[in-house]
């Protein structure tokens, strides 16, 4: 688990020596172990930041392979590393460490770009061919790993975190009107989008390969997901290999020359992964909970989390969060890492329960995802009903031409859908220049959903919440704020072929009753009803820190007025119309004064926050109440 950077050109002796220092500045804070650089002194440098935990002591980089022709940088973990090292072995390669570093340049020895196709991980790396002159780059399918670009004056550069280009000749550092209006619509930067206009993110499931002088990245994708056609197993046989896969997935995570933890709630996700580590791996982890617990608030997710430990014999650790006094204090401090707005204001506490478990271990393994995949969260059985009606009208699709019959009833609801996306989109960016790039994108992810096959309700959910709504919280959140504490966050659930697993499975496993919350995730609820009691099980929905209801403060707490004022000042300052965002604060504050549990508003205006949070990243006070 690392950080990369470099660049290459012509002539990159030419490049300012405080933009190489930039560049290995901004990635320090991924891995503070090691730094590493190479060069070959005319067309390519790379540079390192290593959090040691596969190899300590071989496992540096740069690396070059044993013939010299090929320097690799990487950042990630290569789950499977084993199984190719033993398969590259039978090819002829010989090793000299015990790495998956030096496993990944034995694959592209071999095969090329094509190796791609063969990691099982969360990656982002580059690799310089010094016979061919050729920088190759990819990203790993799901995107879990950051790489951008950048290209200005001959020199192509690319790094870990977009902070590493501040200093890079040609640099302006001018916001990206279409990357902001893409957060507030989706919750992230989707495809090669970013905050800034000149800065581009290879997509996730994509490589690509440049050369000096080069100023565009032309990627490739290598893996696309696809939700057709549906299982037809038995549910006994889909039963059975939901656990096989995920049992598996928790083995070659467990893979680790450093301490391993369990990030814990007790529930379906985290309590799965516990009870397949102890009974099936014989591999106890130590568990660790995060939340706010007291006599007069006591948290219901605590006392779940200690009663599953106890059942499993397993080492369990409270960490308390007070977050009436730690969280908006806490925000700068923890934010600051972060080189684009990210949505999450748990990324608070997050942080503060991976400093808590650095002592004890350096690798974190963690439920995310699973909501995602299987269909979790309240509200996932309204959306089979919405299905389960659009697909009934469906044959009246045809007579339903004329413009004033809703989209949903004229289009496909993959077209339906994204045509709503861009009415929306007027609400956050007026430039008809900026909303034609929105559009672009906007299409670009149309088809990619298309493509998947992702033409069903839950489908499409299930698409959109992998690669726009969840990225921050699932991906973005544990890479950054874990690293920033120098832990290494893996999730499971988030295994390619578990997600190509539950891209397929039937709805009717998913979600189990179109009107009661308690029946979706059907099959994981049913198989962890195995192992614990029923009522835990199958209770409510609930997360990693369920009684933070900071939620509720945001309307009862006037220390959230002003710093919620204050964020959406910001806005203004930088010239990006804060309106929507305000209007939806103040229907949030009113919709929970009214008691409504989850407000529509809470979206917009929490992205609005966090993004005026972001802009005031690095001034004194930082946006502190």
């Amino acid at each position: 688990m690392c950080g990369i950077a470099g660049y290459i050109g012509p002539d990159i002796r030419r490049l300012p020596e405080e933009a190489d220092r930039a560049l290995a500045a901004a990635i320090r804070y991924r891995g503070r172990d090691a730094e590493g650089q190479w060069s070959d002194g005319q067309r390519a440098r790379l540079l390192h930041a290593r959090l040691s935990i596969i190899d300590v002591a071989g496992g540096g980089q740069p690396m070059a392979d044993s013939t010299g022709r090929y320097v690799i940088v990487f950042n990630g973990e290569i789950y499977n590393y084993k199984e190719l090292r033993a398969a590259y072995a039978r090819h002829g390669v010989k090793f000299r460490t015990q790495s998956d570093t030096e496993v990944v340049l034995a694959g592209y020895r071999l095969l090329g770009e094509r190796v791609c196709e063969e990691l099982n991980g969360m990656f982002a790396l580059a690799i310089w061919d010094q016979v061919e002159q050729r920088l190759f780059l990819a990203r790993d399918r799901l995107g879990k790993k950051p790489l951008f670009w950048f290209a200005a004056n001959g020199v192509f550069a690319f790094s870990s975190s977009l902070d590493g280009f501040q200093q890079m000749p040609g640099w302006t550092g001018e916001l990206s009107a279409a990357g902001i209006g893409l957060y507030s619509l989706l919750g992230t930067f989707p495809g090669e989008s970013t905050i800034y206009r000149q800065a581009h993110a290879l997509p996730p499931a994509c490589c690509a390969s440049v050369r000096p002088g080069d100023t565009v990245l032309r990627p490739r994708r290598y893996w696309r997901l696809a939700f057709a056609p549906k299982w037809t197993r038995s549910k006994t046989a889909l039963f059975d290999e939901y656990e096989g896969l995920l049992a598996d997935a928790i083995r070659i995570r467990l893979r680790s020359d450093q301490p391993l933890a369990l990030t814990f709630s007790g529930g379906v996700d985290s309590g799965s992964i516990a009870v397949l580590c102890t009974k099936r791996l014989q591999t106890p982890l130590r568990c660790f909970t995060i939340d706010y617990s007291t006599a007069e608030d006591p948290s219901e997710e605590t006392r779940i989390a200690e009663q599953v430990a106890g059942l499993l014999g397993l080492e369990w650790r409270h960490i308390q969060f007070d977050y009436h006094r730690c969280l908006l204090p806490d925000l700068p401090a923890t934010y600051r890492f972060y080189d684009q707005p990210c949505q999450q204001l748990p990324l608070v506490y997050a942080q503060r329960l991976y400093e808590a478990i650095k002592p004890h271990a350096t690798v974190v393994l963690s439920g995310n995802g699973a909501d995602e995949l299987f269909t979790g969260y309240i509200g996932d059985e309204r959306t089979r009903r919405r299905g389960v009606v659009l697909a009934w009208l469906r044959p009246f699709r045809p007579l339903c031409r004329a413009h004033f019959f809703p989209a949903f009833l004229r289009l496909p609801l993959p077209e339906a859908f994204f045509a709503s996306l861009e009415q929306q989109a007027a609400a956050f960016v007026a430039e008809s220049e900026a909303r034609q790039e929105m559009a672009a994108h906007l299409s670009a992810l149309l088809a990619e959903a298309k493509e998947a096959g992702a033409e069903a309700a839950l489908d499409l959910k299930m698409f959109m919440s992998l690669f726009c709504s969840a990225v921050d919280s699932n991906f973005r959140l544990p890479d950054i704020s874990g690293l920033a504490a120098q832990v290494e966050v893996r999730s499971p659930y988030l295994d390619y072929r578990m997600v190509e697993f539950a891209a397929r499975l039937p709805h009717r496993l998913k979600v189990g009753s179109l009107f009661s919350p308690r029946r979706n995730k059907l099959l994981p609820k049913e198989w962890y009803a195995r192992h614990v009691p029923h009522e835990i099980a199958w209770s409510r929905k609930k997360g990693m820190g369920w009684n933070l209801r900071w939620d509720k403060s945001i309307a009862t707490d006037a220390s959230y007025d002003a710093c919620f004022a204050r964020a959406y000042d910001a806005l203004d300052e930088a010239g990006i119309v804060s309106a929507p965002y305000r209007q939806a604060w103040r229907g949030y504050v009113q919709a929970i004064r009214r008691g409504v549990e989850f407000p529509a508003e809470a979206g917009a205006m929490m992205k609005g926050f966090m993004l005026g949070m972001w802009l005031l990243r690095g001034r004194e006070g930082d946006g502190s109440a």
